[in-house]
């Protein structure tokens, strides 16, 4: 497998935003289609690298091209302003430009006719965001994804999180200095990146000696987070069961049932309200798993079987 990295966006103070590309060695003149696929991290901590191997492997051995966009970064920024409009521009960046760009520097045909999307957690919100564009991806795989924001759930503390000890406001606040950003280096990026054998599957436990990650679930724990990356109070805009409709495209859920960051009630109520819309919908709820659960997870292990059924559809749906 190829990988390479591209800039897709450059913001007005000249920051890149970067995406890596990845694609398998095979016949050049073989035209792919395209997977984007963005990171979770609660909008606020996170990149590219955080994509996991194995599903990235998956991909481009049916023939996409995956690519994988770092975005900019909450609550420097607004989640509509900062990861939606980044979103937006990635799909934009892909069917205008991408195609050319990897042709003429690789030889490798690109499909800009193909997409499909794929998003974990806040990244699966972007993903079914662009379910609402006037030409929508083709299908979208939704890992444990942040929707039905005006539900009580996203204002109320987080059990899981009460044993949470308690952070200096000066520390956390260090978080607004900082400014906008595209990228962080943490323990979840380097889980995800590493290859070998001993990584643990998983989502590896933050290290909050980072005012950014200590932020994230500080707030998560006292249910402040989502109006403090929303900003406006504006839940329903940056919905996307906003968007739901018979002509959403195709969509498979995956959700663990013992999820407690995203409860999985959220996966199936979307799962149902497409299909009572007509939409054809896939959903799979994995026993026993938690938030995060495919991190770290290689093709070998047994629950990826699950994983699989979720690439297999999107492949279904660009052949």
């Amino acid at each position: 497998m190829q990988s390479k990295d591209y800039t897709y966006k450059l913001l007005e103070d000249g920051q890149s935003i970067l995406t890596t590309l990845h694609w398998a060695e095979e016949e050049k003149n073989k035209h792919r289609p395209i997977a984007i696929a963005f990171h979770g991290g609660g909008f606020t901590i996170g990149s590219k690298d955080m994509i996991p191997r194995a599903q990235i492997t998956s991909l481009t051995e049916a023939g996409f091209v995956v690519v994988a966009p770092d975005y900019q970064l909450c609550p420097g920024i607004s989640i509509y302003d900062g990861p939606l409009q980044d979103a937006k521009d990635i799909y934009a960046w892909c069917k205008t430009e991408l195609p050319a760009v990897l042709a003429n520097d690789t030889k490798v045909k690109a499909d800009p006719t193909r997409i499909v999307t794929i998003g974990y957690s806040a990244g699966a919100l972007m993903a079914l965001y662009l379910g609402g564009d006037s030409d929508p991806p083709k299908a979208i795989l939704d890992f444990y994804g942040v929707k039905y924001l005006t539900d009580n759930f996203w204002f109320s503390p987080l059990p899981m999180l009460a044993q949470l000890p308690p952070f200096e406001e000066a520390f956390l606040n260090k978080v607004y200095e900082e400014g906008v950003i595209s990228t962080t280096a943490t323990s979840l990026e380097q889980s995800a990146k590493s290859q070998t054998s001993s990584k643990s599957k998983g989502m590896p436990r933050p290290d909050l000696s980072i005012p950014r990650n200590a932020w994230l679930f500080d707030s998560l724990k006292n249910g402040t987070h989502l109006q403090a990356v929303v900003k406006d109070g504006d839940y329903e805009r940056i919905d996307p069961v906003r968007f739901f409709s018979p002509k959403f495209p195709p969509t498979f859920f995956i959700h663990g049932t013992k999820d407690d960051l995203i409860e999985p009630r959220f996966s199936i109520a979307a799962s149902e309200a497409l299909h009572k819309l007509g939409v054809e919908i896939r959903i799979q709820l994995v026993e026993g798993e938690s938030h995060g659960f495919d991190s770290g997870m290689d093709s070998s292990d047994a629950q990826f079987k699950y994983i699989q059924e979720g690439l297999d559809f999107l492949t279904s749906h660009v052949s």
